[in-house]
């Protein structure tokens, strides 16, 4: 049995299997229920061999109410990846926090809590500014932030730059090119 039916039969026997798919031979993506995800990547870490914790990504379904969660873990002695995806609900939206079993789990989800608004209740660096210093408007990675109306608000108009055309540019030096050259040739040395 290859790598992912393996994983895809143990995650259905424990917890549920919403849908999966083979990206590619070395890549598997599984959806399963937010409630079983700690579970899930806590097994997948101890018993499938996924040992890396390599990215945690958001997808904003604004149409759907959803946030989509993307675990991509990696079992470097199988040269396998895995996504193990969720959805959580967009409104009060709240994960469980991973960082007891990948430390640097916290970084992702103080990013995600300041980006999308994401929280992740008992990880350490919640609500501690990250890249937003100062933030005191949605959070702007979400689907439904206005990015040309905040700039309206609070920046000052600024004119943008006068279009210069390269041909003008190159055939105006050519010509000055073209006057000095003249000049030398017509004066004695």
């Amino acid at each position: 049995m290859r790598a992912l039916e393996t994983i895809v039969k143990e995650l259905e026997t424990r917890f549920g299997v919403i849908s999966h798919r083979e990206q590619r031979r070395d890549l598997g993506e599984v959806n399963i229920a937010s409630q079983h995800v700690v579970a899930a990547l806590e097994w997948l870490k101890r018993h499938g061999g996924y040992k890396h914790l390599t990215h945690l990504s958001v997808v904003d379904w604004l149409e759907d109410g959803e946030f989509q969660l993307t675990y991509l873990l990696t079992d470097p002695y199988a040269h396998h990846s895995l996504m193990l995806c969720t959805r959580i609900e967009r409104e009060n939206a709240r994960a469980e926090t991973i960082f007891t079993l990948w430390p640097e789990a916290v970084t992702y989800e103080q990013e995600i809590n300041e980006m999308y608004g994401i929280d992740f209740p008992g990880s350490p660096r919640q609500g501690v500014e990250f890249l937003l210093e100062g933030w005191n408007d949605m959070p702007p990675m979400r689907r439904d932030f206005d990015t040309v109306k905040y700039c309206e608000d609070t920046y000052d108009f600024r004119p943008g730059r006068e279009h210069v055309d390269p041909k003008e540019v190159r055939a105006k030096f050519q010509a000055e090119q073209k006057r000095l050259k003249a000049e030398n040739t017509e004066s004695p040395q």
